[in-house]
C-alpha cells in the first residue's frame, strides 16, 4: 500500500460516525458522483453503500450519491438513461444491453466468491415442498429485469433449477424487490409459495418464521450443480459514453470502491455492521454472521480476474443468456481503468 492510501485509510478509521453519514443531495463544494444499486442492503454491493459511510467520497472532493432500485437491471437501465454516472448490478446482465446497442463498460468486480443465496419456502408449504422438485408448478418471487434482460437472480435460479429437473417454464416467476421488504412481504403475505434470494434476507426470513430454507447454495454440493460456479457476481458499470467524456469520473470512483474493499478486508465482521448502524439487534447478529463465514465473497482487489471471467462465460452459456461463442467477454470490461490479473 502506497503512503497517501495508507494516510487515508488511518483518517477514515478516526472519522466519528455522525461525520460520516451521507445526504441525498450533493454539497456544494463536493463533486457529486451519482451511483445506482439494488437495496438497501443488499450484501453484494455493500463496498459501494460503505464509501459514504467512511468519508471515502469526501476525502477525494467527493460526494457520492446513492439510489436505490428494486433490481440491478432497473438500475443499469436509469443510469443509461443519463440519471446517473454509475451502476452496479450483475456482471451476466450487460451482455443482453451490449447486444441490444446500449453500450457498457465494467470497470471493476465488486465480489469475490459467489455470495451466499438460495431458496426459502414458505413455512406453511414445509409438508408440500420437501425437495426443489416439489417447486414445479409454483410461484418463485425473484428480482426480475425485463423481456429481454433477466437479472442475475433470475439467471441463477434459472440454471439451478434446470439442474434439478425443471424448467424455467414450470414455474410462476413473482417479481420482487432486491431489498429486505420485497422478500419478506412477497413471502408473508402469500403472495409466493417460495422466493430465491441472498443472504442477509436468508436468515432474516427463517428468523421471522415466514420460510424455511429449502437449498442453501453455500453448501459445495448445491453449487456443485452450477456450470461455472466461481463466476462473477456483480461489478461497477458506467456507460461507454461516459467513460470517454469523463475517465476521470470513473478513476475516481474505482479509487473509492479499491479503498472500501481494502478497508473491508482489515474490519472485522462486527465493525462493517456497526458502521450500517441497523436498528433491529437480530438484523445486526445475522449480518455478523454471514460476514464472519463468508469473508471471501468480496473482491480481493478492484482488478477483474481471466479465471473467473472464464468462468462466468460458462455460467452465462449453461443460463442460456451467452448463444455466441464468439463473443468475448472481456470487451465488456474497462481493463485499462483498473486492470486485470490471472
Amino acid at each position: 500500500m502506497n503512503p497517501s492510501r495508507r494516510k487515508v485509510l488511518k483518517a477514515l478509521s478516526a472519522l466519528p460516525l455522525a461525520a460520516l453519514s451521507g445526504t441525498a443531495t450533493a454539497d456544494a463544494a463536493l463533486k457529486p458522483i451519482r451511483i445506482n444499486i439494488p437495496g438497501p442492503h443488499s450484501l453484494p454491493f455493500l463496498p459501494i453503500e460503505l464509501i459514504p459511510i467512511l468519508g471515502i467520497d469526501r476525502s477525494m472532493g467527493a460526494q457520492l450519491i446513492i439510489r436505490y432500485f428494486p433490481s440491478g437491471v432497473r438500475a443499469l437501465e436509469d443510469m443509461l438513461a443519463g440519471n446517473a454516472h454509475f451502476s452496479a448490478q450483475g456482471f451476466t446482465v450487460l451482455h443482453a444491453f451490449q447486444v441490444k446497442g446500449k453500450k457498457v463498460q465494467a470497470l471493476a468486480p465488486l465480489s469475490g466468491q459467489v455470495p451466499p443465496y438460495g431458496i426459502v419456502v414458505a413455512s406453511e408449504l414445509r409438508k408440500q415442498i420437501r425437495s426443489v422438485i416439489d417447486l414445479k408448478g409454483r410461484s418463485i418471487g425473484v428480482s426480475v429485469g425485463n423481456v429481454t434482460s433477466k437479472t442475475y437472480l433470475q439467471q441463477v435460479a434459472e440454471v439451478f433449477l434446470s439442474a434439478n429437473g425443471i424448467k424455467p417454464s414450470e414455474v410462476r416467476w413473482v417479481p420482487t424487490a432486491q431489498n429486505w421488504e420485497g422478500q419478506f412481504g412477497a413471502l408473508s403475505s402469500g403472495s409466493v409459495d417460495a422466493v430465491f434470494c441472498e443472504e442477509p434476507f436468508m436468515s432474516g426470513l427463517t428468523r421471522k418464521k415466514a420460510g424455511f430454507v429449502l437449498s442453501d447454495f453455500s453448501d459445495p454440493r448445491v453449487m456443485a450443480k452450477i456450470p461455472g460456479a466461481e463466476h462473477l457476481r456483480a461489478a461497477l458499470t458506467t456507460s461507454a459514453e461516459n467513460l470517454v467524456n469523463d475517465a476521470q469520473n470513473a478513476e475516481t470512483m474505482v479509487r473509492m470502491l479499491k479503498l472500501s474493499l481494502e478497508w473491508m478486508a482489515k474490519a472485522d465482521a462486527r465493525e462493517i455492521a456497526d458502521r450500517l448502524d441497523l436498528q433491529d439487534k437480530d438484523e445486526k447478529l445475522e449480518l455478523i454472521d454471514v460476514l464472519t463465514h463468508h469473508r471471501g465473497m468480496f473482491a480481493s482487489d478492484v482488478r477483474f480476474s481471466r479465471r473467473q471471467v472464464e468462468a462466468t462465460a460458462q455460467f452465462m452459456r449453461a443460463a442460456g443468456v451467452l448463444t455466441d461463442d464468439s463473443f468475448d467477454l472481456n470487451k465488456l470490461i474497462a481493463s485499462h481503468i483498473a486492470g486485470v490479473k490471472p
